[in-house]
C-alpha cells in the first residue's frame, strides 16, 4: 500500500509539473538597471558589447524593406556576434593563437564565397608563429598578413599562395611568421611588420562539398611570460569588430545602391566603407547592386580568364551568399559556366531559370549584390552587363 501511494504521489508531482510548465513556460526577463555593469571592466565590456547588438538591430529593421530582409539581417547579426566573440574573445590573445574558421556555412558575412573557407588568427609581431598543415583538395590555398594603414583600415602585406607555398609529397606544408627569417631557414617564410594584427588563410575549391579541406594549425614558437588578456580588452575587441563589420557593410551597400547595375566605381566614398574589409592581391573584383523588376534579367557578358579559379555569385544586401545548398544556381563557378568558341561566357541573372543558359539564380531578389572573382589573373579585361526584358531572351 505504502508503495501504490508513493507512486501516486509521484505520479501527481509529475503531473502537476507538466501543467505548471505549459502555463509558466515563457518566461519574460527585463533589462536591469544599467548600474549592474558599473564596479566590473569585463561587465561593462559586456554590457557595451550586448548595447551593440541592440543598437545594430534597430539599424537593421529601419533599412531593411521588409520580412525577408529583415529577418535575413536579425539572423546575420547573430552570425556576426559569433564569430566575433570566437575570434577576439575566445581566441583573441596573440600570445596563444587559434584559427577561427569564419563562415562554416552557418556564419556568413563580409562577402563569403560558397567555394571558399576562410580562417583568421589575431597575431603579433612580437611573437614568432609556425602554421602548418596539409593542402587537402584545396584549388587554391593563401595566407595573407593584414596591418593597419595610417587610415585605419586593413593593410595587405604579406602573401604566400598556391603558386609559390612549397608542399611535400602528402601535401604537407609549414610557414612561419616573424619580423627577422630565422638563421640557416630556408623554408616558407613571412615577414611580420610591427602594424600585423592578422594571419587570413584563404581556401577555394571548385566542389567544396566534395572536397578534402586543407587542415591548419597555429602555434607560437616565442615565450609568453605572461596571463592571457584581460576579458574586457578581449570583449571591446569583439564589439569594435561587430559595429565596424555592420557599418561597413551599410556604407558599401549605400554606395553601389547609389549606381546601381553599373560594374564602374562607386561615385562617393564613405570612410567607413573600407575599414573593415580585407582584400588579398590574388583576387580581382567587380561588382554590383543589381536591382531588377520581375519580368527583367541581367546579363553578365565577360572574356573568361585564363586560371584555375574564377566565380560569379548573388549575395543579399547583408554581403550574405544565398543558401546554396537549396538553391545551388545562386553560385557559379568556372567548371559550371559554358564558354562560347571564343572563350567567353554569357551569365543570366533572374528570378527563373533559362534553357541552355548559364543561369544565375537571385532565389527571388529583385535586388542584391552581385559578385564577380578572378584568382590570379593579371590583367583581366572587366565584364559588361546589360538589363532585358526576359522574353526578349
Amino acid at each position: 500500500m505504502a508503495r501504490l501511494f508513493g507512486g501516486l504521489v509521484v505520479l501527481l508531482l509529475l503531473a502537476a509539473s507538466y501543467f505548471y510548465g505549459l502555463t509558466h513556460g515563457s518566461v519574460t526577463v527585463e533589462a536591469p538597471p544599467a548600474a549592474w555593469a558599473q564596479s566590473e571592466p569585463a561587465a561593462q565590456a559586456w554590457q557595451q558589447h550586448m548595447v551593440s547588438l541592440e543598437a545594430a538591430a534597430a539599424r537593421v529593421m529601419a533599412i531593411a524593406p521588409d520580412t525577408r530582409e529583415r529577418e535575413a539581417g536579425l539572423a546575420y547579426l547573430a552570425q556576426l556576434s559569433s564569430a566575433a566573440l570566437e575570434m577576439k574573445v575566445a581566441k583573441g590573445d596573440p600570445a596563444y593563437p587559434g584559427f577561427t574558421d569564419w563562415m562554416a556555412d552557418y556564419r556568413k558575412f563580409l562577402g563569403d564565397s560558397p567555394d571558399a573557407v576562410y580562417h583568421t588568427a589575431e597575431i603579433d609581431a612580437r611573437y614568432q608563429y609556425e602554421v602548418t598543415g596539409n593542402r587537402g583538395d584545396a584549388a587554391y590555398l593563401g595566407f595573407m598578413l593584414y596591418g593597419t594603414a595610417a587610415n585605419g583600415w586593413n593593410r595587405p602585406a604579406g602573401n604566400l599562395s598556391t603558386q609559390s607555398l612549397t608542399v611535400d609529397a602528402k601535401g604537407n606544408f609549414r610557414v612561419l611568421l616573424s619580423t627577422e627569417r630565422p638563421t640557416d631557414y630556408r623554408g616558407d617564410w613571412l615577414q611580420l611588420d610591427d602594424d600585423i594584427h592578422m594571419l587570413m588563410v584563404r581556401q577555394y575549391y571548385h566542389r567544396r562539398d566534395r572536397a578534402r579541406l586543407a587542415r591548419l594549425a597555429i602555434r607560437n614558437l616565442s615565450a609568453v611570460g605572461r596571463e592571457p588578456l584581460p576579458l574586457a580588452k578581449r570583449l571591446h575587441a569583439a564589439t569594435t569588430f561587430f559595429n565596424e563589420t555592420l557599418n561597413g557593410n551599410i556604407a558599401l551597400m549605400a554606395m553601389l545602391q547609389a549606381s546601381p547595375n553599373s560594374f564602374e566605381p562607386p561615385t562617393s566614398y564613405n570612410q567607413s566603407f573600407g575599414g573593415v574589409f580585407y582584400p588579398t592581391h590574388d583576387n580581382t573584383y567587380f561588382g554590383t547592386w543589381f536591382s531588377l523588376n520581375d519580368d527583367e534579367a541581367m546579363v553578365v557578358e565577360g572574356v573568361a580568364p585564363e586560371v584555375d579559379y574564377w566565380s560569379i555569385s548573388i549575395q543579399n544586401r547583408w554581403m550574405q551568399s544565398l543558401d546554396y545548398r537549396a538553391a545551388p544556381h545562386t553560385s557559379l563557378n568556372n567548371r559550371d559556366i559554358e564558354l562560347d568558341e571564343d572563350g567567353r561566357y554569357r551569365v543570366i541573372v533572374s528570378r527563373e531559370a533559362l534553357a541552355n543558359a548559364n543561369w544565375l539564380d537571385t532565389n527571388g531578389y529583385n535586388h542584391g549584390l552581385l559578385s564577380i572573382r578572378y584568382q590570379l589573373a593579371e590583367g583581366a579585361q572587366p565584364p559588361r552587363l546589360k538589363i532585358v526584358k526576359r522574353d526578349q531572351l
